[in-house]
């Protein structure tokens, strides 16, 4: 009890309930286990409520805002499971870790393939580290304090950021979007690159799932402020778009989950990260490189992991002292399997059947659909008639995951949800999904 006192004086609390506050009191008044009972009984108990739960499986999924559904290979299953892989945590002795080094190496060269850049280290944890991280390095390499980022950003990437500049001079700013077209001000962020500014991250497609066009106006901005550019995306929508690289990025940021990576509940993901050469020193995490051994042989190993495990922590780019490799060698081989027409055919349909279903939607009174007059991949925002809650609500009764409200997170938004369609979609989903949209104005 005196450990229970010392714990909940640390932690500010008065009593250990108050470590349960987050939970709905409508759940945990479910849960009412008598100390009689055997194990056998309370095993069966709990999963007697657990049955309540429903998977992803069971409904016409249409959630995205960064994490997807899509389908994955057996292949890629079959070879992520392997136990070479599947149990080992990190090759650090070179000389028996050679399949992994090397697939590693090669998840590299496919990421430096999809956005341009010269190197890709062998991944963050997800995207909103992914990007802290590349704003921490624009400090190591830029001038300036002061990091701008768009008004339109996912709001847990701006909450990591946060947490990661505690104790860094760097100060954030945000650049509004346009109310029409869901982009970036481009005068308004040209306003805001003043003397003092290290950088500026450009997203696209963004948490709108608008698709940013004149993207040579960031590189001129970028050139005339010295600015670093951060910029954000999906990897599977480079296999239809220009890579950042043309738009003159500095750093290429995003996560891999959309290839081979299960939604599971959220994660675990792979972060993305990619810069030109010149910053390669600069860049946080680990990068394998191929060399040969003592017998003239290939030979793949770590050939930057400036971390603070391996060198003196001043001197070190990050304190990630991991990456997701195994999401790594996920994503590899989904690219392999896949190829690059297939990759490009999966992205094709996504785009196909995001604009068939804005269509649809468009068409019943009071939606709006998309919400933005921009192109747009596989997801867009929908202007709803009633309150946007209300939709998401009719849609889990109709067995209808309908996308995610907007409004409530940006002020900016009507009553708005963000719908996602991916090749998993069928007919059958976005009849249901329809269905349901049009019940809502009955």
């Amino acid at each position: 009890m005196d450990e229970e006192k010392e714990m909940l004086e640390y932690l500010g609390l008065d009593e250990v309930e108050e470590l349960f506050r987050d939970i709905p009191s409508e759940v945990r008044d479910d849960i009412d286990i008598d100390e009689g009972k055997t194990e056998m009984e309370t095993i069966k108990y709990v999963k007697d409520i657990l049955s309540k739960n429903r998977s992803l499986d069971e409904f016409s999924n249409f959630l995205g805002a960064g994490i997807y559904r899509h389908y994955i290979p057996s292949a890629v299953k079959e070879i992520v499971g392997r136990s070479e892989f599947y149990t080992s945590y990190t090759p650090y002795q070179a000389e028996i870790s050679q399949g992994m080094l090397q697939a590693l190496f090669e998840y590299q060269s496919l990421i430096c393939e999809l956005t341009g850049m010269d190197a890709a280290n062998t991944s963050m944890y997800d995207y909103p580290t992914a990007f802290a991280e590349a704003v921490l390095m624009a400090g190591r390499v830029g001038r300036g304090k002061e990091f701008l980022v768009p008004e339109n950003i996912h709001w847990e990437k701006l909450e990591v950021l946060n947490n990661y500049l505690r104790g860094s001079d760097i100060k954030i700013k945000t650049v509004d979007y346009d109310e029409k077209t869901g982009k970036i001000d481009k005068d308004d962020l040209q306003e805001k690159l003043t003397d003092d500014n290290l950088g500026f991250y450009v997203e696209s497609p963004n948490i709108f799932g608008v698709i940013e066009d004149d993207t040579s106006v960031f590189e001129d901005l970028k050139t005339d402020s010295k600015s670093i550019m951060i910029a954000g995306t999906s990897p599977l929508s480079l296999t239809l778009l220009e890579p950042p690289s043309e738009w003159g990025a500095d750093i290429v940021v995003g996560d891999s989950q959309s290839l081979g990576i299960p939604p599971s509940f959220g994660g675990p993901t792979v972060g993305i990260f990619a810069c030109k050469k010149r910053h390669l020193r600069r860049m946080p995490g680990r990068m394998i490189g191929e060399t040969e051994d003592s017998d003239g042989n290939t030979a793949y190993c770590m050939t930057l992991q400036t971390r603070e495990q391996h060198i003196r922590r001043e001197r070190a780019t990050s304190n990630i002292c991991t990456n997701q490799s195994l999401m790594a060698l996920a994503s590899a081989c989904y690219m392999f399997v896949k190829g690059g027409k297939g990759l490009e055919e999966v992205a094709k349909t996504n785009y196909e059947k995001a604009h068939k279903l804005a269509g649809k939607i468009d068409k019943i009174e009071g939606f709006s659909a998309p919400y933005f007059n921009s192109l747009y991949f596989n997801e867009f925002t929908v202007e709803t008639p009633i309150d946007s809650e209300e939709v998401i609500s009719k849609g889990i009764e109709n067995n209808v995951l309908a996308g995610i409200t907007l409004d409530d997170k940006f002020e900016k938004l009507d009553s708005s949800v963000l719908l996602s369609v991916t090749e998993m979609n069928d007919e059958s989903d976005i009849d249901t999904l329809i269905e349901t949209l049009e019940e809502v104005v009955q």
